[in-house]
């Protein structure tokens, strides 16, 4: 790492070059970038206290350029930015070898505000539009410093595939509105599975990854949070034509192979809470 860099990284955990004690950095004291709710929904519960630690280590991790740009930026109508890591982190829950589940949290929320922000700049002023195409940019090259000083060079190529991936979907959405053309229900499905589906596949896959879960259950993993993303994309956008209960019990029978828990049952709920409650959760 070089001398310039902001975050080194010791028996994960996350040190900045100005010190880690708040006491004497008064960088480290500023008000939070990201307004978690003292008081979250109870489905939050069984991942709170570390959805937490995620975004504090999130938060150390941004160079202040970056928590100032958030901070100007992001303005959360609900709770839709927690969503990334929470689903790592449950899915992470099912598996007694339970890594480290704070580093693929943050990779998940950064992959989600970089396109975020770059997708939401197509739809403000040159000026915004500007600062708001900056962000993203700065959020996906993060991405990649992070994942390359943690060590996490096998997971490169596939957030290169997701970014890609995900920005197809936008991008195919964003085609049909400038011809001012209705997309038929199989277009529908295709974007929503590129926008959602692929983004949380690998949210729930990743958690299993850093869990120490076999490869045949991260791929159920995957299968059911592809299902998941897919019937939230459905259910937040309004689409009449697809039924996000159908995707979600797709994705449920595919988790279903994997071993009944304790955990298992609060992942159940929680994406069934979700969907039910895609404008509050």
């Amino acid at each position: 790492m070089s001398a310039n860099s902001e975050v080194t990284f010791h028996n994960n955990e996350y040190f900045t070059d100005r010190g880690s004690c708040s006491k004497e950095n008064p960088l480290l004291l500023e008000e939070e970038v990201f307004p978690l709710s003292r008081d979250l929904p109870p489905l939050w519960h069984p991942i709170e206290r570390e959805l937490r630690v995620v975004f504090k280590k999130l938060e150390a991790t941004l160079r202040p350029e970056g928590r100032s740009l958030l901070k100007q930026l992001m303005q959360p109508l609900d709770y839709e930015f927690l969503l990334p890591p929470g689903m790592v982190l449950f899915s992470g829950h099912l598996f007694s070898k339970r890594g480290d589940q704070h580093l693929p949290a943050i990779f998940m929320e950064l992959t989600y505000l970089g396109t975020k922000f770059l997708n939401l700049a197509g739809q403000l002023s040159c000026k915004e539009q500007q600062m708001f195409v900056l962000t993203g940019d700065y959020l996906c090259s993060h991405l990649f410093h992070l994942i390359y000083e943690s060590e996490n060079i096998f997971l490169l190529e596939k957030f290169s595939a997701l970014i890609t991936t995900m920005n197809e979907g936008f991008s195919r959405q964003e085609g049909y509105r400038l011809k001012r053309t209705e997309p038929g229900k199989n277009e529908i499905k295709e974007y929503l599975y590129k926008q959602y589906g692929v983004f949380y596949g690998e949210s729930c896959a990743l958690g299993g990854v850093f869990a120490g879960s076999s490869k045949k259950e991260q791929l159920l993993l995957k299968e059911f949070g592809t299902a998941f993303g897919i019937a939230y994309g459905v259910h937040k956008k309004g689409y009449s034509c697809l039924s996000a209960d159908e995707f979600l019990e797709e994705g449920f029978q595919a988790l279903s192979l994997l071993p009944n828990s304790l955990s298992r049952r609060e992942l159940e709920f929680f994406a069934r809470r979700v969907i039910l409650n895609s404008c509050s959760v």
